[in-house]
């Protein structure tokens, strides 16, 4: 039951951090429409993120999440040039936490160095379940092959409280 648990859950934080539009059955990726900054990371960037969130004081328990692409990225990359000090020090940009999920898109724009980054007030973020797991286990269909197949249906809507509690960056 672990793993089917597991399975849900990764299916549903690979849709929420996606570039897939939402539809009446799935969600939309933070990534389906293009991200609020793109281009090369740099110092500015990251502060211009939080800023956008922070004009619509939605900083109650904001972070960053990126996937582990990105990460590298950012613990590379200097915030002043020629200085000591990155972008990415230790699990914290900028004094904010940063949480990594290989589940956040990447190849996002025109490139396959280019990484998404998330960052908001996760307070203000919802998922939300329908009732319960149903489970079907059907021994019948596949039985000529030999097979037991398992149908899995689990009801699920995820989206922002407030939209502009969270904005997107790609960063290469």
């Amino acid at each position: 039951m672990k793993d089917i648990v597991n399975a849900i859950s990764n299916k549903l934080e690979k849709t929420i951090f996606g570039k897939e539009a939402g539809s009446a059955t799935q969600p939309a990726g933070f990534f389906a429409v293009a991200p609020s900054i793109s281009g090369s990371v740099t110092y500015a960037n990251v502060v211009e993120l939080e800023t956008a969130v922070d004009t619509l004081n939605a900083l109650g328990s904001a972070k960053y999440i990126t996937n582990a692409g990105g990460r590298g990225k950012l613990k590379t990359t200097t915030k002043v040039a020629n200085q000591n000090g990155f972008i990415l020090e230790g699990s914290e940009m900028n004094g904010y936490p940063v949480l990594v999920t290989n589940h956040v898109a990447k190849e996002l724009q025109v490139g396959t160095d280019e990484f998404g980054v998330v960052f908001g007030d996760w307070s203000q973020y919802v998922i939300a379940q329908w009732g319960a797991i149903d489970l079907t286990v059907d021994a019948v269909s596949q039985a000529i092959n030999g097979n037991v197949r398992i149908v899995i249906n689990a009801y699920f809507d995820a989206k922002p409280k407030v939209a502009e509690a969270f904005k997107t960056a790609s960063i290469k």
